[in-house]
């Protein structure tokens, strides 16, 4: 009897902190909820602090294409989509969640032929990622959205190759900007963060 009532008490107390930490959805610069498939321009949330995100190819011009954000602070960039990892998450995309994340232009898939989804390499956000969770490479293309302070953060946060969206992530770090000597502006991980919206393309 008492081995039951421990059991209650622990379900209780988890579904109680589930319902305390559940996550917000994401809001886009209308104020509406960030829904996966749809398009979005990443902008950054300071007013002339450069323009959108695009893809270019790295100071050794070779493939796969890496992300970088536009130094025209009118420019909003290409649009991207998230993507969801876990199939049984809702329709809307919440804080802290695991997505994909993948430019919506095909033009850029034929230059280096590969695909425009996500990924860290060597510490640098590029493409050339795999949909999905933690298997088969794909922990490498696993990002969350993370509310910070007036706006949001991009956080890379891989989990155990092989594991599921149940599995604890491994250490988290916020994407920035790496600046380089020709005045190009590439996303990095674990720099000073670089605080975005999101616009519905």
């Amino acid at each position: 009897m008492k081995i039951h009532g421990v059991l209650l008490l622990s379900w209780l107390l988890c579904f109680t902190l589930f319902q305390i930490i559940k996550a917000e959805p994401v809001l886009d610069t209308n104020y509406q909820e960030l829904r996966p498939g749809y398009t979005y321009y990443i902008l950054p949330a300071t007013a002339g602090n450069g323009g959108g995100l695009t893809l270019a190819k790295g100071e050794n011009g070779s493939c796969p294409l890496d992300v970088f954000q536009t130094r025209n602070s009118q420019s909003v960039g290409v649009p991207v989509k998230f993507l969801m990892v876990n199939s049984s998450a809702g329709l809307i995309i919440d804080e802290n969640e695991d997505v994909n994340i993948k430019f919506a232009a095909r033009r850029y898939v034929s230059i280096c032929n590969t695909s425009t989804v996500w990924k860290i390499e060597e510490g640098l956000v590029t493409t050339g990622g795999i949909k999905g969770g933690s298997g088969n490479g794909t922990s490498t293309s696993l990002f969350t959205i993370q509310k910070f302070e007036d706006a949001y953060a991009l956080q890379y946060c891989p989990r155990a190759t092989g594991c599921s969206f149940i599995c604890p992530r491994l250490l988290c770090g916020y994407i920035g900007i790496l600046p380089a000597a020709n005045g190009s502006r590439r996303l990095a991980v674990n720099r000073p963060v670089f605080k975005i919206v999101f616009r519905k393309a």
